[in-house]
This record gives structure tokens, C-alpha cells and sequence, in this order.
């Protein structure tokens, strides 16, 4: 299937918000295209390197801004994982061969929840305290993600990973390792030299 894609350095995956600065000619043109067609455009993660070989499809969830200049601030939200297969550029636009990964199936509440309940730990311990009927509804391990800033090769893996299970066994492990750290959230050490 053909997509086209926006490469940036940031990492999309499905139930992410993603805000963004659309100023570029190209990109003004495939965002109002997305727009008045409601259809999906490709985010994927571009460093030094070049492209990432997965990425997410995203569609404009809300226009935040349209500036005179046809500049807009939009905030996108994260779909499906997709892998490019093959890529070319067509009037400026990256437009990507993909093949979309399975969409992952739900774990049971016995496996998911207790990664759901260090989830809430997290936001408890840093400060999080309204809205947690929202994080408490949460069903998928992507929706753990949100309000925790990762680092984009990290998030990269998770994204390739193609099993909900092991990408909640990758999950458990991080948040227990934050956990074991939570003392210095809330104390005054880690301004001490």
C-alpha cells in the first residue's frame, strides 16, 4: 500500500498524540490534504541514519491553528504500525511501500493489569493526581506510554516489538526500574552534591 510519509525525529505509535508546527510547503499540501479527505498520512523517525524502517500512520485529530500564511499547529494521534518496504519522492513528498504490522490483541486483565498498576504508581509518585479514571480505563500496553517522555531508540523497539505480551514483559521491566528509583523523586538528594 502507498503511503505518504512525514519523516521526523520523533517516534509515533498507535494512541499518541503528536502536536505539531506544519510550515513547510509540502507538508501545508499533504496536511489539507489529510484534512479534507480525513485520511492518514505516515510519521517516521528520521536521524542521521536515515529512516527508520517502521513507523505509524496518524491522522489530524484536531486544526489547533491555521495562520494566515497557511502555516497550522494540529495535534495528530497515532494509528497503526506499519513497515516501509520501499520508498520514493513524489512532488517532494516521501511516499512510502508499506505493509502494515497485526494490530495487537489485548492481554488478559491478569497480565495487563498489575503493568497497569505500576503505570498509576508512576504518575502518582510524580505528581499526577486528577484524571486517573482516564489512566485507569487504559486496556492497551501503548496507552501506558502516555505522559512518559522515552527516548526515541527506545520507543523504536517497542514498535517493532510484535507481541502485545512481550512488549508488556519490555514494559514491566522499565517500570519496575523506575520504581526502584522512585526515593528520588521525593527527596531533596538529588539536589545534593
Amino acid at each position: 500500500m502507498k503511503l505518504k510519509l512525514f519523516p521526523l525525529d520523533i517516534v509515533a505509535f498507535p494512541l499518541k498524540f503528536i502536536p505539531l508546527h506544519i510550515f513547510e510547503e509540502r507538508y501545508k499540501k499533504l496536511i489539507n490534504e489529510c484534512i479534507n479527505q480525513k485520511s492518514e498520512f505516515g510519521i517516521i523517525y528520521q536521524d542521521n541514519n536515515g529512516l527508520a524502517k517502521l513507523g505509524c500512520t496518524v491522522s489530524v485529530k484536531k486544526l489547533v491553528n491555521r495562520y494566515p500564511d497557511g502555516r497550522m499547529d494540529i495535534v495528530s494521534v497515532g494509528n497503526k504500525i506499519f513497515r516501509i518496504e520501499d520508498q520514493t519522492l513524489i512532488n517532494e513528498i516521501t511516499v512510502g511501500d508499506v505493509t502494515y504490522l497485526p494490530e495487537p490483541i489485548q492481554l488478559p486483565n491478569l497480565i495487563f493489569d498489575p503493568l497497569k498498576e505500576k503505570y498509576i504508581k508512576l504518575l502518582i509518585i510524580l505528581g499526577l493526581k486528577e484524571n486517573i479514571d482516564h489512566h485507569l480505563s487504559k486496556t492497551m500496553t501503548f496507552e501506558l506510554l502516555e505522559m512518559i517522555q522515552l527516548p526515541s531508540q527506545f520507543e523504536l523497539e517497542l514498535i517493532s516489538i510484535n507481541s502485545e505480551k512481550k512488549r508488556a514483559e519490555v514494559l514491566n521491566k522499565f517500570f519496575d526500574s523506575l520504581l526502584n528509583k522512585s526515593s528520588l523523586f521525593n527527596s531533596n538528594e538529588r539536589f545534593l552534591s
